[in-house]
């Protein structure tokens, strides 16, 4: 008796306290509520079973359809051994009444009427069966699409879910949780997780069916074989536990290295280009070997342990049947049982066997799905500590000071490193501030704490008077826009990155869109693209270059035309044309009274704000007021950092191999 083996395997909390006391004390559970676990110490239980069970609960309707199908389909299979051992011993019937017409007995053959099967003729029989099979194959069919579609309707819904839980965490979680990682929990962990709620219930419920049939007509054909088939029972089902718990931590264990791998090849496909200028394909190709490896030992010991499983009990199996056999021809040689009756027990002890094997079998799916779904539920389940949706307003920003009242932070990740320590700055509505100073001061944090990626450790950030973490955040950032250094462009045409962040209203008024265009001096290179706004940038935007990548994110931020407006080195890959065209364009906000954050190093940036704040170490302000005046003041910080980066900028002139080297 043998069985094909399976394949290898595949809060919302308003932060309502600044002190510091209380973020150390967060801090000191950190890893364990923003970092999902990457080993398989988390077994997977019965709970993860029930709940990956009732993933199917919309789709029962269909689950229910398909498994009457199955009982259709089973009974139709069922009835196979017994249709044969009858056509056996109509057949033995029909040589013993030929022996005995050969021998004379012509009279007691005139009075033998013709034989039947089940109260058939042999040829009407046969009609009937051929109906049967047709009827057993259609519900096959029915049963296989219902699951297929189903299966892949439950993929659709548990991925869309798993994404928007994954799009609602905070930043300190992505910090913490590679983009791989979170892939593959999209991608093959919900594969698994549907496949065992839909085609392995399926196939279970059929071992099932055919194990209580087979077993029900073996006692009916003879009671003695059976108990000397149940024999094999106890060690087959204990081998079936072991196997099923040793299976799922093995699941999760690969599930968590395929994500790794996965970790791994995003990361470096992503910087193809960078690892070819420092000619790092080797190091990179054994770092990638590596992580196979261990993908490959796991598959390994899961080979392992499923050979040992599937050769014991197959050798189970066999010593049972080779039992049968012999107990069966005994007891037809003293006429307990006819041939017929014995080929019908035989096949109907191969389908109870094969059914126990389905059950295993079953039973170790449902394990992987279990370690799988635990991966997926725990990504679910995981509350941001920064809620998006809390808070009240606001429904306007405009003509409100921005101010950073005593804010100390350090990043969630690198908790030994202070970034702000006791930082005050109040920027005035109508404002254009430009944020300067030496690399790791915080200039771009201001950006991520006024997005609120971040929550500070101590003092606040206020709009008007209001905390912005009183705020709701989708409504707040719907009122304010940020533009990178390096921005990121989708996977469409130019119009599609442009109209991404306003609504169908302002995308269709095409005189604000042309407006938003010449602001940000697009149409220049528009020009050269044979389908100007219908152009594809291709993915992350690499069909453009990087001045041309930070123009069509300026006119994004430009058309939704912000009350608050920040720029983090948003010029920094501009021409000088158009960075004079931005100029003037943010000259034009502050006319209106609408206000911009520019952080810059370029002095042509610098020069056009209305003020400069000059960041010292751990983010403190050291100097703030207007350009002119500034660097008008021969020992100014200001003319101090900037003579720093003109130096910079000379040496990596005249020694650009070394700056590359220290890059």
């Amino acid at each position: 008796m043998t069985s094909k083996p399976p394949g290898p395997l595949v809060q919302a909390r308003l932060n309502s306290s600044n002190s510091k006391q209380h973020r150390d004390s967060d801090h000191g559970n950190t890893d364990m509520r923003n970092e999902l676990s990457p080993s398989d110490k988390n077994v997977s239980g019965f709970r993860d079973i029930t709940r990956l069970l009732r993933l199917a609960r919309p789709e029962v309707r269909y689950i229910m359809g398909a498994l009457c199908l199955i009982v259709v389909s089973s009974t139709v299979s069922m009835l196979v051994p017994s249709v044969i051992g009858k056509l056996l011993d109509l057949a033995k019937s029909s040589n013993s009444s030929d022996k005995e017409k050969s021998e004379g007995s012509d009279s007691e053959d005139k009075d033998k009427e013709e034989g039947t099967i089940y109260g058939f003729t042999p040829k009407n029989f046969c009609i009937i069966m051929c109906g049967v099979f047709v009827a057993g194959a259609l519900a096959n069919c029915g049963r296989i699409i219902i699951l297929k579609v189903t299966g892949e309707r439950l993929v659709a819904r548990l991925r869309t879910r798993t994404m928007k839980a994954a799009l609602d965490q905070d930043s300190t979680f992505l910090d913490k949780n590679r983009v791989g990682d979170l892939i593959s929990r999209l991608s093959s962990d919900a594969s698994i997780v549907a496949k065992s709620v839909t085609q392995n219930v399926s196939d279970g419920t059929r071992a099932v069916i055919q194990g209580f049939v087979g077993f029900g007509m073996m006692t009916y054909i003879s009671w003695q074989l059976t108990c000397v088939m149940g024999l094999m029972l106890p060690p087959i089902g204990a081998m079936a536990v072991i196997y099923g718990k040793k299976i799922r931590n093995l699941s999760k264990q690969l599930q968590t290295s395929v994500g790794g791998l996965t970790k791994v090849a995003e990361e470096q496909l992503g910087a193809t280009k960078t690892i070819q200028s420092y000619v790092g394909e080797k190091k990179e190709i054994r770092r990638y070997a590596k992580e196979v490896r261990q993908v490959f030992d796991i598959g390994l010991k899961e080979a392992l342990v499923s050979g040992m499983f599937f050769g014991s009990t197959g050798f189970v199996g066999n010593l049972s049947l080779l039992a049968l056999l012999m107990s069966g021809a005994s007891m037809i040689q003293s006429g307990a049982m006819t041939v017929g009756d014995l080929s019908s027990f035989m096949m109907y002890a191969v389908y109870t066997g094969g059914s126990l094997f389905g059950l295993s079998n079953f039973y170790s799916e449902l394990m992987k799905g279990a370690g799988a779904a635990s991966r997926v539920f725990e990504l679910n389940d995981r509350k941001p500590s920064i809620a998006p949706t809390l808070g009240k307003g606001p429904t306007s920003i405009r003509n409100m000071p921005i101010s950073f009242r005593d804010v100390s932070f350090t990043y969630p990740t690198r908790l030994n490193k202070k970034i702000f320590d006791h930082l005050n700055l109040t920027i005035q509505p109508g404002e254009h501030v430009c944020i300067a100073g030496s690399s790791g001061s915080g200039k771009s944090t201001i950006a991520s704490l006024l997005l609120r990626y971040y929550d500070v450790d101590q003092g606040g950030i206020f709009i008007g008077d209001r905390d912005l973490r009183s705020f709701n955040l989708r409504k707040y950032r719907h009122l304010l826009s940020v533009v990178h250094q390096e921005p990121v462009l989708f996977n469409g045409t130019i119009l599609e990155n442009i109209l991404y962040s306003v609504p169908p209203n302002i995308g269709q008024d095409q005189q604000r869109v042309s407006a938003a265009i010449g602001r940000a001096n697009c149409s220049k290179f528009l020009l050269n693209f044979p389908d100007g706004l219908e152009t594809l940038v291709g993915p992350r935007g690499a069909q453009l270059s990087g001045g041309q990548k930070q123009r069509v994110a300026l006119a994004r931020a430009f058309l939704l035309d912000p009350a608050l407006l920040v720029l983090d080195e948003a010029t920094s890959a501009l021409d000088s044309q158009s960075e004079e065209v931005v100029a003037r364009t943010l000259q034009q906000r502050v006319k209106q009274g609408l206000t911009t954050i520019s952080i810059a190093h370029r002095i042509s940036t610098i020069a056009h704000s209305t003020r400069v704040v000059v960041l010292g170490k751990h983010g403190s302000v050291i100097e703030s007021g207007p350009f002119q005046e500034l660097i008008a003041k021969p020992n100014s910080e200001l003319n101090y950092l900037l003579s720093i980066q003109q130096e910079e900028g000379e040496q990596t002139k005249e020694h650009p191999n070394e700056a590359k080297q220290h890059q």
